[in-house]
């Protein structure tokens, strides 16, 4: 678990990346907000297939529903992208504050194990 929570973080901090260079105004190539998307399907893939094995883990369970939530963000602001539209600053804040939120509920339920 603790791998886990370890690759959520670097996907958030790339993530946190990602939004300070497009709010200063330097869009992206595609395929760099794509592989932080791809990594984060994967940890939440990852964390569903623990949270299978082990469902009576709450805060664990909670964390993973969060990260669902955080990945309709990102793919609403892939959908910003893929129109060549600015990003919704409310969007991206929503996106992020739901991956942090998660990151705390899953450090939290591993620390309560």
């Amino acid at each position: 678990m603790l791998w886990l929570i370890g690759l959520f973080l670097v996907v958030a901090l790339a993530g946190g990346g990602l939004a300070v260079h497009e709010m200063r105004g330097r869009e992206l190539p595609l395929p760099v907000g794509l592989l932080h998307g791809i990594a984060a399907t994967i940890a939440i893939t990852l964390l569903v297939v623990h949270d299978v094995n082990a469902p009576h883990d709450a805060l664990v369970n909670s964390a993973t529903a969060v990260f669902v939530l955080a990945a309709f963000g990102g793919l609403l602001l892939l959908l910003f992208r893929i129109q060549r539209e600015p990003l919704a600053g409310f969007v991206v804040a929503l996106h992020a504050g739901f991956a942090v939120i998660a990151i705390v509920l899953l450090t939290l339920g591993y620390l309560a194990a």
